[in-house]
């Protein structure tokens, strides 16, 4: 069976029997990888909680630490990336608070130079 030159050209721009043309298997391909990636970017929302304690200080070192312990004794710590309002009066005159019960609103956010997925602080009350 010969094949004329029109349908040789037709033939080397689709893929197998089905009659997708390449540029269309790309499409595909790239439109699944994008897929893919979007979803696992979005795979699920942060974990965020609430820790209830005493205020214990700030240390401060790459980033603010905002410093509690919690009701069996334990030290707490989270991170303060964009200071809620209710957090700046801690950072202000952490002196001022020490000793004070607080509640901390926490969300994990992924900071790599603090070694990964670490608490940040979302608000004080």
């Amino acid at each position: 069976m010969e094949f004329t030159k029109a349908e040789l050209a037709l033939r080397s721009r689709t893929c197998c029997h089905h009659g997708m043309t390449f540029l269309r298997l790309v499409a595909a391909a790239l439109l699944f990888f994008y897929a893919a990636a979007a979803s696992s970017a979005f795979a699920g929302s942060p974990k965020t909680g609430t820790a209830d304690g005493t205020f214990v200080g700030i240390e401060q070192g790459d980033y603010a630490h905002f410093q509690i312990k919690d009701k069996q004794g334990h030290d707490d710590s989270f991170i303060i990336l964009r200071p809620h309002k209710s957090v700046q009066p801690y950072l202000d005159h952490p002196a001022q608070f020490k000793g004070k019960k607080v509640r901390v609103h926490w969300k994990e956010q992924t900071i790599p130079e603090a070694g990964g997925l670490m608490k940040t602080v979302v608000k004080v009350e």
